[in-house]
């Protein structure tokens, strides 16, 4: 449940943050990944992973998050019929764990570290490796399945965020971009049940308005596709 309410989150927030440059943004979810966000013709422009982890830790270059995020890019970019590689979405993991120095996580940063090259060689490396863990054998046979042209195209498109906010820490992120601001009687964080409408699996689920104590500035192009 903790890692739905996430996601849930965060597509709030990147929405809310995205729809100041982009009004038309429009963000979709579960359906071909965790958090979609869209071209006005519907077509994915980024896949979006999102891993909760409420123990402070590192992401291991052999763990389920990320084999099990890959396999999911793989099977997402044949239902969108192998797009060539200027079509491809972005692919983006966000975990609230740290990227080790050294490894493909760092390597496929969107920081002054990335170096698609490294990331590859490792990616290849690890996955593999016949002596890795069986819970995701599966997962980076797939990788290694693929034509090493393919593999490359995948790799061009990841991008790894590390080290996000756990969900407790983004409320006051999250009433910025909202515009949400308490009254003076009233200093307390909006709750994360307030308001949030999101697309679930083609169905829209709403809650309850507001509390009178938060006034939210809407503005212009600030929604979530019905």
């Amino acid at each position: 449940m903790t890692g739905y309410l996430y996601h849930c989150e965060l597509a709030l927030l990147e929405l809310a943050r995205r729809s100041w440059r982009d009004p038309t943004v429009e963000v979709r979810m579960e359906l071909l990944d965790d958090i979609e966000f869209l071209d006005p013709d519907k077509t994915p422009r980024e896949l979006l992973q999102a891993k909760h982890r409420e123990a402070a830790g590192a992401l291991s270059e052999t763990g389920k998050d990320f084999w099990r995020s890959v396999a999911s890019w793989i099977d997402a970019l044949k239902r969108l019929s192998d797009p060539a590689d200027a079509a491809t979405p972005i692919l983006r993991l966000v975990s609230t764990q740290s990227a080790p120095p050294g490894t493909f996580f760092q390597y496929l940063s969107d920081g002054p570290d990335r170096d698609e090259t490294k990331a590859l060689e490792r990616m290849e490396e690890t996955a593999d490796d016949a002596d890795g863990p069986v819970t995701t054998a599966e997962d980076r046979e797939l990788f290694m399945l693929l034509a090493p042209a393919r593999r490359q195209q995948l790799v061009r498109a990841i991008t790894v965020n590390d080290a996000a906010p756990l969900m407790s820490d983004r409320d006051s992120s999250l009433a910025k971009e909202l515009g949400i601001t308490p009254s003076d009687h009233a200093q307390a964080p909006p709750r994360r049940d307030q308001g949030v409408v999101v697309r679930h699996g083609g169905q829209t689920a709403g809650t309850p308005e507001p509390p009178a104590h938060a006034r939210l500035r809407q503005r212009p192009g600030t929604h979530v596709p019905t």
